[in-house]
């Protein structure tokens, strides 16, 4: 009987503990800047296969309007950070090769100057940075070029509420969100 009285007091402590973890987070103001590395590695075995590791590092992350967004590739392997609508976010092998073709991915590298529209070929990027509508980011078409193994960053000026649907033209399935609030 005594086991039950002490299990009850327990519980309803953890329960407290648990709505403080959760809660404190959702205060805690997004920042004005932030940093997103671009991380991992390829791994090959002959004959076998190839698994490339490449990510972003933090799936979603908040920022306030008007803040900066500082990109840092580690994997000394060409990025870039587009925003696409979250129907051209790839979710399967399927939709990832989609991306490339008459997709979004192939319109992001011309955009870039990547692909010559005329031919198709490959070729060095001539637009570092795409901006499709007002400045900053904001809109789907809007992308920017990480070099391999340095740092870019840019202004997020997406309306507090709003969620860029972010991917890497390059490796789609290199992809994220930003959340944007309101300026703190």
């Amino acid at each position: 009987m005594s086991r039950h009285k002490f299990a009850r007091p327990a519980i309803g402590g953890v329960a407290i503990l648990v709505a403080v973890a959760v809660a404190v987070p959702a205060l805690a103001a997004a920042p004005r800047n932030a940093t997103m590395r671009a991380i991992g590695t390829v791994k090959m075995v002959p004959n076998r296969s190839i698994t490339d590791g490449m990510h972003f590092q933090r799936d979603v992350l908040s920022i306030q309007t008007g803040g900066k967004m500082t990109l840092v590739d580690k994997t000394k392997a060409p990025h870039s950070w587009s925003v696409v609508k979250r129907g051209q976010v790839p979710a399967n092998l399927r939709q990832m090769d989609g991306c490339f073709g008459k997709g979004p991915c192939d319109d992001l590298a011309i955009a870039h100057g990547a692909i010559n529209p005329d031919t198709g070929e490959e070729q060095d990027p001539t637009t570092p940075l795409v901006n499709v509508g007002k400045d900053g980011f904001n809109a789907p078409g809007d992308s920017v070029l990480m070099p391999p193994g340095g740092k870019t960053s840019v202004k997020i000026t997406a309306g507090a509420g709003s969620t860029l649907n972010m991917i890497c033209a390059i490796h789609p399935w290199m992809q994220n969100k930003v959340k944007v609030v309101k300026r703190g």
